[in-house]
Order: C-alpha cells, then structure tokens, then sequence
C-alpha cells in the first residue's frame, strides 16, 4: 500500500511539476534528464532512506515512528532542494532564491511524511 501512494504521489507531482505548464516542443532529452534528477534528489532518494528510518524504527512506538517519518521526509526532501539548488543551480544570477529553493521541497516532504506516517500506523495497528 505503501509503495503505491508513492508511486501515485510521484506520477502525479512528476506530471504536475514537469509536463503540465510545459509546451509539447521544449520536452526534450536534457529536460526529461533534469527533471529525473530533480525527481531522484527530492522525492526518490528521500521517500527511500525515510522508509528505511522509519521502518527501523517501528519498536519504539507509533508517535516516535510518526514523527521519524515526517520530519526524516521533509528534512532529507528540502537538503534535496539545496542540493539541487546549489550544485546544479546552473547560472548563479538566474538562480531563484534559496528560500524559495527550500520552500518547494516542503510540500513532497509532508506528503512522503504523511504516507511513511500511514503506513507505521496501520503496521503498528497490525502487529
């Protein structure tokens, strides 16, 4: 269950982000190969090592594994964000603002949160 709102929480962000306000001839192979980066550092890499925190963390409780995953999903998604910002910024007088950089990563990070958050709950509930 867990790994299907993932995977539907990524289709729909990766459409929502990349395809949706983008014209049919500015999709080409570095986009689509800029966008999986993004893609890999804010919302992959991130969903994988909070599943992994949170899942080693399901003997010490539901609150304790709760909080573990929203703030292990934010945390990791925005360090995403300024990884992504800082080091494949591109031009530094184009680039948008770190605060702004940083901002983006919060909505994927309470996303992943709330899904890792779920899914300790009902594991709990179920063991």
């Amino acid at each position: 269950m867990t790994w299907l709102l993932f995977l539907i929480f990524l289709g729909y962000y990766g459409y929502q982000k990349y395809v949706a306000g983008v014209a049919p001839g500015a999709i080409d192979q570095s986009y689509v190969m800029n966008a999986l980066l993004v893609l890999s550092l804010t919302a992959i890499g991130p969903f994988f090592v909070s599943y992994v925190i949170t899942r080693a963390t399901q003997i010490s409780g539901r609150v304790p594994g709760v909080l573990i995953a929203f703030v292990s999903a934010i945390g990791l998604s925005v360090f995403g964000y300024w990884v992504v910002w800082k080091y494949f910024g591109g031009v530094a007088d184009l680039r948008m603002p770190v605060e702004q950089a940083l901002r983006l990563g919060l909505i994927p990070g309470v996303v992943m949160g709330a899904i890792l958050a779920l899914d300790s709950m009902f594991r709990r509930r179920g063991a």
